[in-house]
């Protein structure tokens, strides 16, 4: 992983030339990566707010490097630094800074004033973080009117209102008290650890450092020494080795479920699916909302419960076993789910539902369909601002699509090619758009699996159809020679109703037998065209199956094997059928 922020041989001096002249920074060298949290620790007066300003353009060095977000901070212009600056950083002071003849709301939506958006939206969106952060219902005062902790918090909404990648906090703990200076710590190792984004604080305060990834400790503006929180790795990496997410569920499922076809398989993965829903939709709804909705979700999917019962369900309210959205949201998830849906439907899909002239489906290529995924995900996911996306960049997303579907990448190398800078060859998108499409990418190959061979309304999948058509014409064949059986024991059987009975049975055992052949026949087509086409998004080892889960003859052979077993038992039947028969025609002779 590459650095968002590198210095080199970084100097400064205050006043250079005159009596108080002071050299703050002396060949500062440093890297900071994506969504640290970095705290530069020292005394007061050993450069720490310096470097800070350094970093976020406030201050030009004497001289050195000073590359963030692979832009080189000393050679921008001022309207690069404007852009930096309204885009990619988001500044916390110690005293607060907040502008004391505007309401709270004002202060918090100001920054989006800059980036053109309507009075509404910005309002709404500032309302949101108020509401986040405790201090909505002071959204109409002015900040002198709040306690310290209320204002820096104003303050924190005020650095994130334009979603920026990196957040620089000067000493943000500085004036407050001890339970309000927690409360502020708390809100930016949220930010770092839920919405990953990168976070550099300078305190003096020892109490603080355990926030930190990594510590940078100064002293008289040179970095003496740096030391990694290893207790709050182990944290990260343990958290990380017992999470496990749905799609690595859905292959373990696998490993453990190979007997089954691709209908069974998706009922299987339901729960898991409504799970992803759940986690893609809401956040806010208390687990037995939650509960509910997943539950509506699995019903919809499997085509149990119409759209306007899990509309009335959404904007139920909790007391009476709904979920509560007021109608405005419920209207907007249900029409969301709807659309992914489709889209999960199309992925799988290799064939028109409109016939062309020779009456046979047309055939969906994969560009089209990488086209009409990068439309969506552009639509969904970056609908605000893709306009402002130039043609290659559009290109390579949809590139980048066509590889995921094809399975020449997989999840993580996905959102590596939509995170990667233009310049080095990637899309370009900040981190959190690259994270949301990747999302949305991943739930669509979900969905898909299994929708299409359960509802095969015009399925387009020869792996599935050419097995039922198989079995068909099998069962056809097989359902001819016992017509045939039939008339034959008829005729021998017409004489005497004894006989008439035996024969009944045997044919009557021998279909049994014949359809059970049949059933297993095709469960074991179908178990292996599944887990061809789940292997392919979601491929695991075979290597780490035991050999009781390998199976020991292929399909071809368990076929002919049953087809011979089959052959030999209507022989059978057919030869003790005659054999009383004869007895029994002997028998009348004698007599």
């Amino acid at each position: 992983m590459d650095p968002i922020i590198t210095l080199k041989k970084v100097n400064f001096t205050y006043n250079p030339g005159k009596t108080n002249e002071y050299q703050a920074l002396i060949n500062i060298d440093l890297e900071v990566y994506p969504e640290e949290f970095i705290i530069f620790f020292g005394p007061s007066g050993c450069g720490k707010s310096t470097l800070l300003n350094i970093l976020a353009g406030l201050e030009v060095p004497d001289n050195g490097s000073v590359f963030v977000f692979g832009r080189d901070l000393t050679k921008m212009s001022r309207n690069d630094f404007a852009m930096y600056h309204r885009d990619n950083v988001g500044m916390i002071y110690q005293q607060y800074n907040l502008i004391t003849s505007l309401t709270v709301l004002d202060n918090v939506a100001l920054p989006q004033i800059f980036i053109n958006i309507r009075k509404g939206k910005r309002n709404k969106w500032a309302r949101n973080l108020l509401d986040r952060f405790g201090i909505l219902d002071h959204a109409d005062k002015i900040p002198t009117e709040l306690s310290g902790g209320q204002q820096q918090r104003i303050g924190i909404a005020r650095s994130i209102v334009n979603n920026p990648q990196m957040v620089l906090a000067d000493e943000p703990v500085g004036n407050l008290d001890s339970v309000s200076a927690e409360n502020v710590l708390e809100i930016l190792d949220n930010l770092n650890k839920k919405e990953k984004k990168t976070i550099v604080m300078v305190t003096h305060n020892p109490e603080h450092i355990h926030y930190g990834d990594r510590i940078i400790y100064m002293k008289d503006g040179i970095i003496t020494r740096e030391v990694i929180n290893r207790d709050k790795y182990k944290k990260k990496l343990k958290k990380e080795a017992t999470e496990e997410n749905p799609i690595a569920q859905i292959s373990n499922m696998m490993r453990s479920y190979r007997g089954l076809s691709p209908e069974q398989i998706n009922i299987l993965i339901m729960p898991y699916k409504a799970k992803i829903f759940a986690h893609h939709f809401i956040t806010s709804r208390t687990l037995e909302e939650t509960r509910v909705f997943e539950e509506i979700i699995q019903r919809r999917m499997l085509g149990t419960i119409s759209e306007d019962e899990v509309y009335d369900i959404l904007k139920r309210s909790s007391r009476e076993g709904g979920v509560g959205f007021n109608k405005q949201t419920a209207g907007k998830i249900l029409r969301r789910v709807n659309r992914v849906v489709r889209m999960a439907f199309f992925v799988y899909q290799k064939g028109r539902q409109k016939k062309d002239e020779a009456g046979k489906h047309e055939k969906i290529t994969i560009e089209e369909k990488a086209q009409k995924i990068t439309d969506y995900l552009l639509m969904t996911c970056y609908h605000e601002y893709f306009q402002h996306l130039d043609k290659i960049q559009i290109d390579r997303l949809r590139g980048a699509v066509m590889n995921r579907l094809n399975s020449d990448i997989q999840k993580m190398e996905f959102f590596s090619k939509l995170d990667t800078p233009f310049n080095d060859g990637g899309v370009g998108l900040n981190s959190k758009t690259a994270k949301a499409i990747t999302e949305e990418m991943e739930l669509i190959l979900i969905l898909g699996f299994g929708m299409v061979q359960s509802d095969n309304k015009f399925s387009g999948n020869t792996e599935f159809s050419d097995i039922k058509q198989n079995a068909e014409k099998n069962k056809q064949q097989t359902n001819q020679e016992l017509t045939d059986k039939d008339k034959i024991l008829k005729e021998i059987s017409s004489s005497d109703g004894e006989f008439s009975q035996i024969a009944t049975m045997e044919n009557d055992k021998e279909k049994k037998k014949e359809e059970k052949k049949e059933d297993e026949g095709l469960n074991n087509k179908d178990i292996q065209g599944g887990l061809q086409i789940l292997n392919k998004f979601f491929p695991h080892s075979e290597s780490g199956l035991s050999d009781k889960e390998k199976p020991e003859i292929s399909s071809k052979d368990l076929e002919k094997k049953e087809t011979n077993e089959t052959h030999e038992e209507k022989h059978k039947s057919m030869e003790d059928i005659m054999q009383a028969l004869q007895e029994r025609e002997d028998e009348m002779k004698n007599k």
